[in-house]
């Protein structure tokens, strides 16, 4: 509270500024108020006195009309509206003259002294006229017109007086007043000059902080926050705003530099993750190939030694549906074997493998499908049925005289596609699946390892390519056969 005080410059001498341009017109003002208050006391004064001597003359006048008027006609009507006239002279002269006119005002007194010896005389014109005295009458009439006369001798004799007075009066409230104008015309040419010059004071010392804002902020918005310093000298409020401007552009540079930092810091860290997952990537790929690679000298061997039992027990018409058959068999195999398949191209070469199985075994073995449309184009790795199919024959139904079926089956479930292999062959102990699905690689099998291989095979590479441990389910129990459940992931 003490530093904002006592740098609230600006709004200091803004009060300063107007509470002097308020004072100086108050001071201005009130003399003018006073100046005209004197002026309005002498005009009254001059009126009163005017008005005072107008007064009397028409009065005088209106009793004289009315006194001749009762002397040439001894109207009895005449006679009282000149004592109404005369009651009201009294009133006049009674009255408080004294505050109007200065008691050593000579003329005044003739006036008045004057005006009563014509009240007198005309009361005793009055008195002879009621007698019947005309030559009285007349005598005091003529006195009376004598002593108005003197009256209105006096009366424009003290109003001359009284136009000198107030012409003197006049100039000088006339010089009072051209002396006031003047006065209001330098105040006010004064505090034009000063506000003026405040103004612009005010006005240079908001520009260039302005200025210096604006600059910098420009700069700050072409992304450049190593600018330098705001730095202004007088102790106001835009040296504050200076102050927190720079503390705000350093702490936004502090923050860039230290996202900077972090971002590359993330960025390298990324690149490694990167490398990281490329070098993950490879090795899958590797272990693919190597997996994809073990399944191609078994079925190979068990194709070809197919193919020389037949040739020795026909050597001729069907051969060449096996033939044909097992080569559909090893081309999908090489095209495949560096790339992906669907669903439905799996279940072909399936069909096409138990072309090969009918050869052999007749139809002691029976094979069964029982697929969903909707999974046809579900993409996967490829090769993961026939080596299902095979173990099934070979470990599962092979040894049987009375022979059995194996059945496939997918369906297109919600969040998933469902593949199950499964046949009624000779099944299997507990023990042995859980070997067979150990990820222990010197787990040992004895004489099922080629089951293992196989089975194994079959769940690494789908394993790998969905990134899913979750996906291979096998159950099985002796003597009532082996079921394989696959669960694909839509996402994949």
């Amino acid at each position: 509270m003490t530093k904002m005080n006592r740098v609230s410059s600006i709004k200091n001498n803004l009060i300063v500024y107007s509470l002097g341009v308020i004072l100086l017109m108050t001071i201005l003002s009130v003399y003018s108020l006073f100046i005209m208050e004197r002026y309005k006391g002498q005009i009254e004064a001059m009126f009163e006195k005017h008005i005072f001597l107008s007064d009397i003359q028409s009065v005088i006048s209106e009793l004289d009309n009315d006194l001749l008027g009762f002397l040439s006609s001894k109207s009895s009507t005449r006679l009282n509206d000149y004592n109404k006239k005369r009651q009201e002279f009294f009133d006049l002269l009674e009255g408080d003259y004294d505050n109007i006119y200065s008691t050593e005002d000579v003329l005044m007194k003739n006036i008045k002294n004057l005006s009563e010896e014509y009240i007198n005389q005309a009361q005793n014109a009055i008195s002879y006229k009621r007698q019947r005295n005309v030559s009285k009458y007349y005598i005091n009439y003529e006195k009376s017109k004598t002593i108005k006369n003197f009256i209105f001798e006096y009366i424009d004799k003290l109003n001359s007086i009284q136009l000198s007075r107030n012409s003197k009066t006049y100039l000088e409230l006339v010089n009072q007043t051209h002396l006031l104008q003047t006065i209001t015309y330098i105040i006010v040419i004064s505090l034009i000059i000063i506000s003026l010059l405040i103004v612009y004071l005010i006005t240079a010392r908001m520009v260039k902080p302005f200025s210096q804002l604006t600059h910098v902020a420009e700069e700050i918005s072409k992304g450049n926050f190593d600018t330098e310093d705001i730095y202004l000298e007088f102790d106001d409020e835009f040296k504050l705003l200076a102050i927190a401007f720079n503390k705000m552009k350093n702490n936004i540079r502090e923050y860039i530099a230290e996202v900077k930092n972090i971002a590359e810091t993330e960025t390298k860290l990324k690149d490694q993750q990167l490398k990281n997952v490329k070098m993950e990537h490879l090795l899958d790929n590797a272990r693919l190939y190597a997996l994809q690679s073990q399944i191609n000298p078994h079925f190979l061997f068990n194709t070809i030694n197919a193919g020389v039992q037949l040739s020795i027990m026909e050597r001729a018409t069907r051969t060449g549906e096996f033939l044909e058959s097992m080569s559909r068999l090893f081309r999908y195999n090489i095209q495949k074997m560096d790339s992906t398949c669907t669903l439905g191209e799996e279940v072909k070469n399936i069909s096409d493998y138990y072309d090969l199985l009918k050869v052999r075994f007749g139809h002691r073995i029976r094979f069964e499908l029982d697929i969903d449309p909707l999974t046809f184009d579900k993409r996967v790795p490829p090769l993961i049925l026939q080596p299902l199919v095979e173990n099934a024959y070979i470990h599962g139904l092979s040894g049987l005289e009375e022979g059995g079926t194996i059945k496939v089956t997918t369906r297109y479930l919600l969040n998933e596609v469902c593949v199950i292999v499964e046949d009624n062959g000779r099944g299997i102990e507990n023990s042995l699946i859980e070997k067979i699905l150990s990820r222990n690689s010197n787990s040992q099998l004895g004489q099922n390892e080629e089951v293992g291989i196989g089975i194994r095979n079959v769940r690494d590479r789908l394993e790998l390519y969905f990134h899913r441990s979750d996906i291979f389910r096998m159950e099985g129990r002796l003597n009532q056969g082996v079921k394989i459940t696959i669960c694909l992931p839509h996402e994949a």
